[in-house]
C-alpha cells in the first residue's frame, strides 16, 4: 500500500511540476514577444536619434576619427565571405560528424532514433562550425582588446571597466582604438548577421526560434548603434564575454551527441554552467552597473542601448536557470541532454 501511495504522489508531483513549467514557459513566451516589440521600438528610436547624437558629439573633438557609416563597407564584404564559408564548411563537416555521432544515431533501430539521427545530422555540423568560430573570434578578440585600459581583469585583461567613462562627458567617446578594433567589430557583426540569416531563411523553425530571434535582434542592434555612437568600448567587452562563453555551449552540445563517457559530458556541463554564470551574469551585470553609474544620460540613444542590453541580460538569467536545472538533474542521476531547439514541424 505504501509503495502504491508513493507512486501516486510521485505522479501527482510530476503533473504539478509540468503544470508549473507550462505556466512558466507561457509567461516567458509572452515576455519574449513583448521584448521583441520593445526591441523594434528601440531600433526605431535609435535610428531616429543617431543623427542628432552624432551632430552633438563629433564637433566636440573634430580632429578625432569618429566612427563613420562608411565603416560598414567592411561588413558588406565580410558577410558574404562568412556566409559562403558557413554554408560550405557545414556540408563538409557532415561526414566527420556522422563518424562521431552516437552509435544509435549512426545505425538507428527505432523510429525515434531515426528522427533524432536526421535532426543531429544537421545540427552537429552547425555546433562544430560555431565552436570553431567562437574559439577563433575569442583568440582574435583577446589579442585586439587585452591591452586596453578598460578591458577588465575579470576577463584576463589589465584594465578597469570605469576607465571607459572616467574622463566624463564628452571625452569618454574619444578613446584609443587598437589597429584591428574596427575590423573585429565588423567581423562579429558579419558573423551574427549570417547566423540571423540562417535562423530566418535556412534553418527549420525550432522551439527556441523566438528567443534566438530576440537575442540576435538585440545583439545586432547593439553592435551597429554602439559603433556609430562610439559606445563600442562597452560593446567590445560585451561581445567578447558572449563569444568566449559560447565556445563551451557548442562544445558541450557536441559531446552530448557522441558516445563519450557520461562523466566527461557531466564535467563539461558543469564547467559550461560555471563559466556561463561568471561571464553572463556576474561580468555582464557588472558592465550594466558601470553603465548605469557612470554614463551621463543625455538622450534616448543612451537609454535604449541600455534597455537592449538589459533584455539580453534577463535572457541569460533564464538560460542560467535552465542550466542549473540540468546540473541538479545530473546530480540526481539523470543524463544531461540537449533538448533545446526541437523542431516544431518538419518539411515534407
Amino acid at each position: 500500500m505504501d509503495k502504491k501511495r508513493e507512486k501516486k504522489e510521485m505522479i501527482q508531483n510530476n503533473k504539478q511540476y509540468k503544470t508549473l513549467k507550462e505556466k512558466y514557459d507561457n509567461l516567458l513566451t509572452k515576455l519574449y514577444y513583448a521584448s521583441l516589440v520593445l526591441t523594434a521600438i528601440g531600433i526605431f528610436y535609435l535610428g531616429k536619434g543617431i543623427g542628432e547624437f552624432r551632430k552633438r558629439v563629433i564637433p566636440l573633438n573634430p580632429d578625432y576619427e569618429f566612427s563613420k557609416f562608411s565603416d560598414f563597407k567592411m561588413f558588406l564584404i565580410l558577410l558574404p565571405i562568412i556566409s559562403l564559408f558557413k554554408y560550405n564548411i557545414q556540408k563538409v563537416l557532415i561526414k566527420f560528424c556522422e563518424k562521431i555521432m552516437k552509435e544509435s544515431f549512426r545505425h538507428p533501430k527505432t523510429e525515434n532514433d531515426k528522427i533524432l539521427a536526421k535532426k543531429y545530422r544537421i545540427k552537429l555540423p552547425m555546433h562544430v562550425y560555431k565552436c570553431f568560430m567562437y574559439f577563433s573570434l575569442t583568440i582574435f578578440g583577446y589579442y585586439v582588446l587585452k591591452d586596453l585600459n578598460f578591458f577588465p581583469k575579470s576577463l584576463l585583461g589589465h584594465g578597469w571597466l570605469p576607465n571607459m567613462f572616467i574622463n566624463g562627458y564628452p571625452k569618454s567617446f574619444f578613446f584609443y582604438k587598437p589597429p584591428l578594433f574596427d575590423f573585429y567589430y565588423q567581423l562579429c557583426l558579419a558573423y551574427f548577421t549570417s547566423d540571423l540569416i540562417w535562423l530566418l531563411f535556412i534553418n527549420e523553425r525550432q522551439t527556441d526560434f523566438v528567443d534566438m530571434l530576440l537575442h540576435h535582434s538585440c545583439t545586432i542592434s547593439l553592435i551597429v548603434f554602439s559603433h556609430l555612437t562610439h559606445y563600442s568600448n562597452v560593446g567590445s567587452v560585451v561581445l567578447f564575454l558572449h563569444i568566449e562563453s559560447d565556445i563551451l555551449v557548442h562544445f558541450t552540445r557536441i559531446l552530448l551527441q557522441t558516445d563519450i563517457s557520461e562523466n566527461i559530458k557531466n564535467i563539461s556541463g558543469i564547467i559550461l554552467s560555471l563559466n556561463f554564470i561568471y561571464t553572463r551574469i556576474y561580468v555582464l551585470g557588472d558592465i550594466i552597473y558601470v553603465l548605469y553609474t557612470y554614463v551621463t544620460w543625455k538622450g534616448t540613444v543612451d537609454w535604449f542601448l541600455l534597455i537592449l542590453l538589459v533584455i539580453i541580460y534577463f535572457m541569460h538569467i533564464n538560460w542560467t536557470i535552465m542550466l542549473i536545472q540540468k546540473i541538479v538533474g545530473m546530480l540526481n542521476g539523470k543524463k544531461i541532454t540537449d533538448n533545446s531547439g526541437y523542431k516544431i514541424k518538419q518539411k515534407q
